[in-house]
C-alpha cells in the first residue's frame, strides 16, 4: 500500500490491545502515519473488555502515537457518541474520530438491513461534532445519500453545547447496549449472599 501511495493507514474495529499495537507497529515499522479506532459494541466497551479511555492510554504509549482514534462501526449512532464523549471528556486535545453504523443492524431475513435513514445520520454528524469529534463519517450501512445529508448537516452546522446522554437518545433512539452502571459496594455484597 505505501508503494501504491497510501498516505494513511486506516486501522478500525479493533477490540484487543494486542492487535491494536501490533497494527501500529506494523505502521510505524514502515513510517507510515495511521490512525485506530475500535468498535465499543458491548456494554460500551469492546468485545475485549476494553472502554473508551482506556484507547486513549493504550495509545499513549505508541511511538508515534495515532493521527487521531475514536470509534467505528458498533451497535448504532447513538452508542457511539456515548464512546466519542467519553474520549473527549478524557481528553479534549485529542484528535477523534466518530465512525458510526448508518443505525442498528438487523437481520432481514438472509441480509442485514440498518435502521438508520440519511436524516438520522445528519443529526448523528451534529450531534458528532458538538461531542468534540473533528473526524465525522460513517461505516457499515452508510450509503452516498447518507453521506450527502451528513455533508449538508455539518456544511450548515452551528456549533451548540456538548450534548448530553438523554439529547442524544432523543435524536437517535435508545442505547442498543448501554454501559453497564457501577453497582455500590452493598449492592455487590448484597448479591454474593
Amino acid at each position: 500500500m505505501k508503494e501504491g501511495g497510501v498516505d494513511v493507514v486506516w486501522i478500525e474495529t479493533m477490540s484487543a490491545p494486542e492487535e491494536m499495537r501490533a497494527a501500529a507497529t506494523a505502521a510505524n515499522a514502515l513510517l507510515m502515519p495511521y490512525t485506530v479506532t475500535a468498535s465499543f459494541d458491548t456494554a460500551g466497551r469492546t468485545m475485549m473488555g476494553l472502554p473508551p479511555p482506556a484507547l486513549l492510554e493504550l495509545t499513549d504509549g505508541f511511538a508515534p502515537r495515532p493521527l487521531a482514534l475514536g470509534a467505528n462501526c458498533g451497535v448504532g449512532a447513538a452508542d457511539l457518541l456515548m464512546s466519542i464523549l467519553a474520549m473527549t471528556e478524557a481528553r479534549p486535545e485529542r484528535n477523534i474520530i466518530a465512525k458510526a453504523n448508518a443505525g442498528v443492524p438487523q437481520w432481514h431475513g438472509a441480509h442485514i438491513h440498518y435502521s438508520g435513514t440519511p436524516e438520522l445520520m445528519a443529526d448523528y454528524a451534529k450531534l458528532a461534532i458538538d461531542a468534540g469529534a473533528r473526524i465525522i463519517g460513517g461505516c457499515c450501512g452508510t450509503s452516498p445519500e447518507h453521506l450527502a445529508q451528513m455533508r449538508r448537516a455539518l456544511d450548515e452546522h452551528v456549533a451548540r453545547a456538548r450534548p448530553i446522554e438523554g439529547q442524544i437518545v432523543a435524536a437517535l433512539g435508545p442505547l442498543a447496549s448501554p454501559p453497564a452502571k457501577a453497582q455500590a459496594p452493598r449492592e455487590r455484597e448484597r448479591r454474593r449472599r
